[in-house]
Parts: structure tokens; sequence; C-alpha cells
């Protein structure tokens, strides 16, 4: 009998020394291999969220296991958006339909709105209001987390979230230009917040074409950055740091005299920048480095170039016709893959760009018609990175 007692209490004990062993615990973290599972975990104990959170555990984690591609919510020309669920392992199929649903409801019930970014789970999505933009975040994949309605902006502006795509330090930027000059008003917004004010301004003179004429987008910021694309062989960066603007030159194909440009930017490790390009079914991966003053279009390494078309071929999937072209649509972090629209079949391509798999992930009905600077808004919906844990001592027992 007393043997009988002995065995559990020994069991017990030897379970309690390898999950009270950091190395280990660690090591067995590693192999959860989704975000929200190691959130679980870290409702077992204090000690289990110390390891969970850790910010060097969770580098090995994220290298290991990068967060996965839920779906994207795709807006058609005068349609309304829709959440498009990608194929998911069945440890997130609940999630993604869950990000579905809560997209869709809200695309469904609110009317006239645009997405104007996406970025770590969360869209910030804009109404036109009596003459100004109404700005709300909507956060499908945080279950609880309220819609938050943002200040009144004034339209014709720029709202971004920040990189982390946290509440805090969502951005607007203004641009304005009289003759050569640029100039730029940069907003911030932080918690608790509910009033614009000017946080800072920069200004840059341009040679001519001048820029009323030559602008055409602002995409989203990059390792703190702002780009400015224009038709005149080069992208105007806005540094929000400094804050100040030079020109980045942009790599041979990129662009073309008249044509808008059909490229995209995505941030790489270490402060570099990918640019993803398409010329008709053809496309390019170029890398800068981005480092100290050398912003030349000699700074663009071409890593990586394949055709769509030969692509779907190989892999005996649908191969799109002869005619059109492929639009960059979206492109994930580190160029790690690219949405592709071709208007004239209105299929929407997902690639990963390691791997050249190519799939069909969308169709619409054709439009023929489409220009180059008419397409589709596509915003790719990721699983929120890093996790985010309970407060301590939240849902937590009281092991040390």
């Amino acid at each position: 009998m007393d043997g009988d007692r002995r065995a559990p209490a020994a069991a017990a004990a030897s379970v309690a020394a390898v999950f009270g062993a950091g190395d280990l615990l660690r090591e067995i973290l590693l192999g959860l291999a989704f975000p929200h599972y190691l959130v679980r975990a870290a409702l077992v104990s204090k000690q289990w969220l110390l390891h969970a959170s850790d910010p060097a555990f969770l580098r090995r984690f994220r290298d290991r296991h990068p967060p996965s591609l839920l779906g994207f919510c795709a807006g058609y020309p005068r349609t309304a958006y829709q959440f498009v669920q990608l194929p998911q392992p069945p440890e997130l199929a609940d999630l993604s339909r869950r990000a579905a649903s809560s997209c869709n409801e809200e695309f469904a019930t609110r009317g006239s709105q645009w997405i104007k970014h996406c970025r770590n789970g969360r869209l910030l999505i804009e109404r036109p209001h009596h003459g100004r933009g109404e700005y709300s975040l909507l956060a499908p994949l945080l279950n609880g987390e309220p819609i938050a309605i943002l200040p009144p902006a004034p339209l014709f502006c720029t709202i971004f979230l920040p990189e982390d795509g946290c509440r805090d330090g969502i951005t607007m930027v203004s641009f304005h230009d009289k003759g050569r000059e640029v100039r730029a008003k940069v907003s911030v917004l932080g918690s608790g917040q509910w009033q614009w004010g000017v946080q800072a301004t920069a200004a840059i003179q341009l040679e001519p074409p001048y820029p009323a004429a030559c602008f055409q987008r602002v995409l989203p910021p990059v390792h703190g950055m702002i780009f400015v694309v224009t038709n005149c062989g080069y992208t105007l960066v806005l540094d929000l740091a400094t804050p100040r603007f030079f020109i980045l030159e942009l790599p041979d194909g990129a662009e073309r005299d008249g044509v808008p440009s059909n490229f995209l930017l995505s941030c790489a490790e270490n402060s570099g920048i990918y640019l993803v390009n398409a010329e008709e079914f053809q496309i390019s991966v170029w890398l800068h480095r981005m480092t100290g003053d050398g912003y030349g279009a000699g700074g663009w390494l071409l890593v990586d170039t394949f055709c769509v078309r030969e692509a779907c071929a190989r892999l005996g999937s649908w191969v799109p016709q002869h005619g059109g072209f492929v639009q960059v649509a979206a492109v994930g972090d580190n160029a790690d893959f690219v949405f592709l629209d071709h208007a004239q079949s209105g299929a929407v391509f997902y690639v990963h760009l390691r791997s050249k798999e190519v799939q069909k992930v969308d169709q619409r009905v054709p439009d023929r018609y489409l220009v180059r600077d008419v397409g589709i808004d596509i915003f790719p919906i990721m699983m929120t990175w890093p996790p985010i844990f309970p407060a301590r001592g939240v849902g937590l027992d009281q092991q040390k």
C-alpha cells in the first residue's frame, strides 16, 4: 500500500521537476506551433507566462513558426468588402471562421466604407461623414475588443496603423504642394487622445514635373518611413523619426514612363525593404538594405524573378490566357507572399514567393476595361504577433 501511495507522489514530483525546469519548458513550448496555444499555456501559471512571453523566446518561436495567413479582405469596384478564407489546418479553422464572421458582419451593416490599412489583425476603416473622414478600428481576431472610434480627420489625408499593429501610435499624414515644394504634416494619436495635433512637419524642393502631376499613392510605413509613389522614376520617402524627406531611386524595370507603377514594398529584416514588381506576368523581387545615405538605384539587388503563367502551367493549375497583366495587390512582410489581380479573367492569385507555389484564391466577373490604377483592394489578415498575453495575476494561479 505504501508503495502504491509513493508511486503517484513520485510521478507528480517528476512532472513538477520537468515543467519547473526553464530550459526544458521553453523547448516544450517551442513545439506548440501556433501563437494562440502559447497564450493558453501562459494561463497555467506565472512561471509559464514568464517563459512564454520572454522576448528572446518569442524570437525563437517566430523563426520556427511564422505567423499564419488566415485570409484576406477584398474590395472590388462598386461592391462591398468581403473576407475570403484560405484553407487552414484544423487548429486554425475556428479562428479563421471567427475572423470572417466578424469582418463580414461589419461590412454588411455599416454601409459605405473603405479599408485604409490593415496590420497585425486590426483593420483601420474610413467612412465619409459630413465632409470629414470618420475612422474606426476593427479587431476581428481579438475577442472582446470593442470597435474603437477615432477622432474625425480631414478627407484626403493618409492614416496608418503603427508597424506593430497596436492601438497606440496611429499616424496621420497630410501632404500639400505649392510649386516645387512638397510639405507634410504628421500627427500621432496615442492612448486616450481625442484630438489630432500636428507633431512634426517636413518639406522638400522637387524638380519638374511638379508634385501635383506625379503623385500616385502613399504606401504604409516600413521601418519608420512612409513611401510616396510617383511616376517620375523615383519614390519620395518621409522619415518619420527625423522628420525629413529624401528621394529613393527605383530599380530599372520597376516603373515605366506614362504607366502607373505596378509594385509594392514590404519590410525586410535589419532595416531593409523589398520591392515586388510585375511586368505583364513576370514577377521581380528586389532588396534594398537602406543603410547609410546611399538610397540610389544602385542599392537595389535583384533577388528573384519568375513568370506566373509558367508557374501555373508547371503546377498543373489554371493558367491565365494571353493578354492583360497581373496587378500587384498586396505583399507580405519579408516578401513572403504576394497577391496578384488578373483583371481580364477576374482571378486573384496567391503566390508564395519562396516556394513559387501559385493558387487561384478568388474569382469575380472579369473587367476587361480595368486600368492599372483602379484594381482590387486586398488586405491580408495575419495571426496577431506577438501574442497578447494576460496581465500578470489575471486568470493565473499564485505559483511563483
